[in-house]
């Protein structure tokens, strides 16, 4: 008997066949898994430690260029949209830019070595004198920005000064230096009103912490025209920058209208051209290793006519010179002056050299007997400076003084003749924002006893006629 007929056996055997081929194909396919798996695992075995390693680096490369663009951001900020930060000082800022207020600080302190080699204003000789101190020469804090605009900027600024010279009035004391409001009407024209330097001579003109020296020349201290109140109108071009003033007179600050001044006529005017380089380069009197090659060449007149004096009021100095005449025992009063200065400044990869003339022509008349003296006085001031790293330099300077009789009391008999002064030293500096300064200064011939020069480390009340009086100054300096 069949149990099946053809057709079925022909079923079940083909059904056979593809459960046997399914069968194989499986078993191949499990075989390849096995053997992936096997290849993967040896993989990992071999370069897993390269694998991670490499994805570290990717990882830390990511994080390296998000730090670098955020870093470029906040510096692109800076200038343009942070509302507070530093840049060259500290500021607050309104997000469009249109309220700024800035913030900056200046410190010198210095310990002052002082010989006078023995000769006695009173006596006519003496024994040597050695004299030698600490002060705090100088503590500013000066504020800036602009107000409704970019176009609308303002400065004030306040010091202390432990001695005087022709921005500090008073020894001692907090005083008002800087205090002006200006607007900038574009195309290079501006117009400033208030308390500001006397365009004159350019190392007066630079800021206190940007001198090469600890401090500023004896010439600076005769012939500056320091502080002046008034009204400036200034242009600036690509080569060229000129200011002119109409003003209360030279070295008159924080007075009024009926105080301290009675000129007719009081002007002053600066005219400076850049040969090459950049302005910001002769914002400091000292030169950069990466500083490109910048020459500047600037002159400048002041006048004053002291019509006052017929009416019994006469202009007084806030700091006495005697380029200025005396308003002393001979009770001279100064009738007029012209001052007038030529300088130039070259910069470059380290190097820096500059060179000024300046002279005075005025003229005193005595309230006295009413006799009227003219008389000229003449200055030179030769610096360089180098350096040799980034953080060390060099430097020295020369004046050259030549103050006339008429300038000073004849009675007293102390006049200041030809004069030649010397200072060399080193600055050694971290970073721009500190700066160490060690110099020693030498006076050839007799100070005198006209101008208070004791912030320049030489002594005019002991021993004021000594020739080759000599002082050591070294100072530390902070900024920002």
């Amino acid at each position: 008997m069949q149990l099946f007929s053809h057709p079925y056996r022909m079923s079940i055997l083909g059904a056979g066949l593809i459960v046997g081929v399914a069968s194989a194909q499986t078993a191949d396919v499990t075989t390849e898994l096995a053997l992936l798996r096997r290849e993967i695992a040896t993989l990992k075995s071999h370069n897993g430690d390269k694998w991670l390693t490499e994805e570290r680096a990717a990882e830390v490369k990511s994080v390296v260029k998000d730090v670098l663009a955020d870093s470029e951001t906040r510096t692109t900020l800076q200038g343009s949209g942070a509302t507070s930060g530093y840049n060259n000082g500290f500021f607050v800022s309104s997000a469009d830019g249109n309220f700024k207020l800035s913030a900056s600080f200046l410190a010198q302190a210095r310990f002052t070595y002082n010989y006078q080699p023995g000769k006695n204003i009173d006596l006519g000789t003496g024994p040597a004198v050695s004299t030698w101190g600490f002060e705090n020469r100088r503590t500013g804090m000066s504020f800036s920005g602009n107000v409704v605009d970019p176009s609308w900027t303002y400065a004030a600024r306040f010091n202390y000064g432990s001695d005087i010279d022709p921005y500090t009035p008073t020894a001692n004391a907090m005083v008002l230096q800087d205090a002006w409001g200006a607007k900038d009407f574009g195309n290079g024209f501006s117009v400033k009103v208030g308390q500001f330097k006397s365009p004159f001579m350019a190392e007066s003109l630079r800021n206190d912490g940007a001198q090469l020296t600890a401090e500023r020349s004896v010439v600076d201290y005769y012939f500056s025209g320091g502080y002046t109140q008034g009204i400036a109108a200034s242009y600036a071009s690509e080569q060229f920058r000129a200011t002119g003033t109409y003003n209360n007179g030279p070295r008159v600050q924080n007075g009024n209208w009926a105080t301290g001044v009675n000129n007719s006529i009081s002007l002053a005017g600066r005219l400076e051209f850049k040969a090459m380089g950049a302005w910001s380069q002769f914002d400091s009197e000292s030169s950069a290793k990466s500083d490109e090659s910048a020459l500047m060449i600037g002159a400048a007149i002041q006048y004053y006519n002291n019509r006052g004096f017929g009416s019994g009021v006469h202009w007084v100095p806030a700091v006495g010179s005697a380029i200025y005449g005396d308003i002393g025992s001979n009770l001279d009063t100064t009738t007029g002056a012209i001052d007038w200065t030529v300088d130039a400044i070259y910069k470059s990869a380290g190097l820096s050299a500059g060179v000024a003339f300046m002279g005075v022509g005025a003229g005193t008349r005595s309230t006295i007997d009413s006799t009227v003296r003219d008389f000229n006085s003449y200055a030179m001031v030769l610096q360089g400076g180098y350096r040799f790293t980034d953080t060390l330099e060099g430097f020295s300077r020369w004046e050259w003084l030549n103050v006339a009789d008429g300038a000073v009391s004849p009675d007293v008999g102390l006049a200041t003749d030809v004069n030649n002064i010397l200072t060399f030293g080193v600055n050694v500096y971290a970073g721009s924002n500190v700066k160490w300064t060690t110099q020693f200064g030498i006076s050839l011939s007799d100070i005198g006893f006209v101008a208070d020069v004791t912030g320049a480390g030489y002594e005019t009340d002991k021993n004021t006629n000594a020739s080759d009086q000599f002082n050591v100054i070294t100072q530390l300096q902070l900024g920002f």
